[in-house]
C-alpha cells in the first residue's frame, strides 16, 4: 500500500464499515508498510493494547525489511556474478586442494578449458597448468600460496591447445573474506604484453646502437618547425666551435658562410616543408671564421596528420674532399692558363713587339723583355700554388697590362693604381690577370676609337677591394664573362673569408668588375 495513510485509498470500498483498525510496520529508519483489521461494530481501543500494536508493528516491520534486504542481497550476488563471469580478466575460486570452485569465462579463453572441465573435476588441477622451469618469483603454487596475499606473480601456463601463457596472478582472497574458505585469484594475460615489451626493447637497443653509430661518425642535430635548433651531438660542437648552449634555440643561420644565395636555402626550405628529404652539400662558417663543407640530408619528422613538426639533419664533414676537388680543378685551370700564356702564338706575337721596340726604342724593349721573363717565371713558379702574395699577382697582372699596351699602343689605354698596406695579403693565382683579359676582349677589342682600361687595388681595415673597369660597351646580356667571373668567385669563396665579385655596368659607360675580401687567408 506504500507508506502512505491506507484510510483514503479504502473509502470507495468500506463505507459500511464501522471501525478501521491501521497499524504501521516499523523499522528504526522508516515506515515500511501497514497491517489492516476492519469490522462492522464501532470498536474503542483501551490500553495497553495500543503499546501492544506498536510492539507488534516494530518486529513484524523488522521481519519484513529482512525479507527485502535477502531479496536485495540475492540480486546484488547475481549481478556480481554476472559482471565477473563476463570480466576481461581471469578471475576463479579454488579450495583448500587447488580444486575449482569457480572459472568465468576470460579463464576458458585464455586457457582453453571451459568451466565444466574444470569445476568438480577431480583431475584437474590448476598447478598442473605450469611451464616447467619457467615461473618467475619465489612463491610456488601448493597450498602454502593459499594464505600469501601476493600480487602480480608472474607465471608461465600451459594452455589446452599447448600454448605458453604469461599469465600475472594475484591471490585477492582477502577481499571477500565472507566466502572463506574458498580462495580467490585474479589473472591477466600478459604475453602479448611481454612480446611488445621485448620487441620494444630489442628496437630500442637498436636505435641505441645505431645512434652511438651515427654520432661516432656523424653531426647530427634537430630542430623544430621554424628552425630553431633542439638538439646537435658533440661532432655538431666540434666543428663549429660553439658549445650546445650556444647552438641551442637558435638557427643555422648562425653558421651560415654567405656562401650559397638565398634561393638555395629557400629551395631547401620548400622541399622539407612538403615532408620530403632533401640531400645536398653546404659550406658552412664555424665560430673562429673558418669554413668547412658537409654532406648533408635532412629528414622530416611527421606528426599524426603526416605534417613536419620536426626535422633531423645528418651531416658528414667533406671538407677535404672539397678541397682536393677545388686543388684538382683549379690545377686544371692553371694548366690551361699556363699553356695559353706560355703558347708559341702568345710568345711570337708579344716576341714580335719587342723586336719592333728594339730599333726605336731599345730601353722599352728591354724593359718588355724583363716583364716577360717575369710572367714566364711566375707561371712556372708560382700558378700551382693555392695562394699567393698580393703583390706578386698584382705585378704579373700588372705586366700583363703593360705587355698588352705596348702591343696595341695606339687604341689601348692602361690606368693602374695600388693604395694601402698589402704585405699580409694573399690571393689565388691568375685571378686579377683573367679578368683583365677579359676587359679587354669583351669590352675595348672590338670598341671604335680608344679603348681604356683602369685597374685598381685598396685595402682598408682588412678588407682588400680591386676594381678593373673599361670604356668599352657594356654589358649587353647577364651572361657576359659569367664563366671566368664563376670562377674567379668560387676560387676566391673558397679560399678566402667574405668575398665577392660581380660586375655591372658603369654610369658613365662599359663595364666594372669589383671584388672585396677579407685579405687573411682561412
Amino acid at each position: 500500500m506504500g507508506h502512505n495513510s491506507p484510510h483514503s485509498s479504502l473509502s470507495s470500498f468500506t463505507s459500511d464499515l464501522r471501525s478501521i483498525l491501521s497499524i504501521p510496520l516499523l523499522t528504526k529508519e522508516d515506515t515500511v508498510g501497514y497491517i489492516l483489521f476492519f469490522s462492522e461494530k464501532k470498536l474503542e481501543i483501551e490500553e495497553p493494547y495500543p503499546a501492544l500494536f506498536d510492539l507488534i508493528s516494530f518486529h513484524l516491520g523488522s521481519l519484513l525489511q529482512e525479507r527485502q534486504d535477502q531479496d536485495g542481497i540475492k540480486e546484488n550476488e547475481e549481478r556480481m556474478r554476472d559482471v565477473l563471469e563476463n570480466m576481461p580478466i581471469m578471475f576463479f575460486s579454488v579450495d583448500e586442494n587447488f580444486k575449482t570452485i569457480s572459472w568465468n569465462h576470460e579463464c576458458e579463453t585464455v586457457l582453453g578449458y571451459s568451466a565444466e572441465e574444470v569445476i568438480g573435476n577431480p583431475s584437474f588441477s590448476f598447478p598442473d597448468l605450469l611451464y616447467p622451469l619457467k615461473s618467475q618469483g619465489k612463491i610456488s603454487l601448493d597450498s602454502k600460496v593459499l594464505d600469501v596475499d601476493f600480487k602480480n606473480l608472474e607465471l608461465n601456463l600451459i594452455s589446452k591447445d599447448g600454448k605458453d601463457k604469461l599469465i600475472s596472478l594475484s591471490n585477492v582472497s582477502s577481499g571477500f573474506p565472507q566466502y572463506l574458505p574458498r580462495k580467490w585469484f585474479v589473472g591477466v594475460d600478459i604475453t602479448r604484453t611481454k612480446e611488445i615489451e621485448r620487441e620494444l626493447k630489442s628496437s630500442l637497443k637498436e636505435l641505441s646502437d645505431f645512434q652511438t653509430a651515427l654520432n661516432a661518425v656523424s653531426i647530427v642535430a634537430i630542430t623544430d618547425r621554424q628552425g630553431k635548433i633542439i638538439y646537435v651531438n658533440q661532432n655538431f660542437c666540434d666543428i663549429s666551435g660553439y658549445s650546445r648552449d650556444e647552438l641551442l634555440g637558435q638557427n643555422h643561420r648562425i653558421i651560415n658562410s654567405g656562401y650559397h644565395p638565398k634561393e638555395f636555402f629557400h629551395e631547401l626550405w620548400k622541399t622539407i616543408s612538403k615532408g620530403k628529404i632533401w640531400k645536398g652539400e653546404i659550406k658552412n662558417r664555424a665560430k673562429d671564421g673558418k669554413y668547412y663543407w658537409v654532406d648533408t640530408t635532412i629528414s622530416p619528422i611527421l606528426d599524426e596528420n603526416e605534417k613536419p613538426y620536426q626535422f633531423l639533419a645528418i651531416r658528414n664533414n667533406i671538407t677535404e674532399r672539397k678541397e682536393t676537388e677545388e686543388k684538382a680543378r683549379h690545377a686544371e685551370n692553371n694548366l690551361k692558363t699556363l699553356q695559353d700564356r706560355m703558347s708559341p702564338h702568345f710568345l711570337f706575337n708579344t716576341l714580335s713587339i719587342i723586336h719592333s721596340y728594339l730599333q726605336t726604342n731599345p730601353e722599352l724593349a728591354d724593359s718588355a723583355i724583363l716583364m716577360l721573363a717575369d710572367n714566364y717565371r711566375f707561371l712556372t713558379d708560382q700558378a700551382s700554388k693555392l695562394l699567393v702574395p698580393f703583390d706578386i699577382e698584382w705585378k704579373f697582372t700588372e705586366n700583363y697590362l703593360q705587355l698588352l699596351k705596348l702591343r696595341f699602343s695606339d687604341f689601348l689605354e692602361v690606368e693602374i693604381e695600388k693604395e694601402g698596406d698589402f704585405r699580409n695579403c694573399q690571393i689565388p693565382p691568375l685571378t686579377l690577370q683573367p679578368l683583365v683579359e677579359n676587359s679587354y676582349i669583351h669590352g675595348v677589342r672590338d670598341k671604335r676609337g680608344k679603348g681604356k682600361i683602369i685597374l685598381k687595388a685598396t685595402v682598408e681595415g682588412g678588407t682588400t677591394q680591386i676594381v678593373i673597369r673599361d670604356n668599352g660597351n657594356g654589358l649587353k646580356t647577364q651572361n657576359v664573362y659569367s664563366r671566368t667571373i664563376a670562377n674567379i668567385a668560387e676560387r676566391l669563396k673558397f679560399y678566402l673569408y667574405e668575398s665577392e665579385v660581380k660586375i655591372e655596368n658603369h654610369p658613365e659607360g662599359g663595364a666594372v668588375v669589383t671584388i672585396r675580401f677579407n685579405y687573411s687567408s682561412k
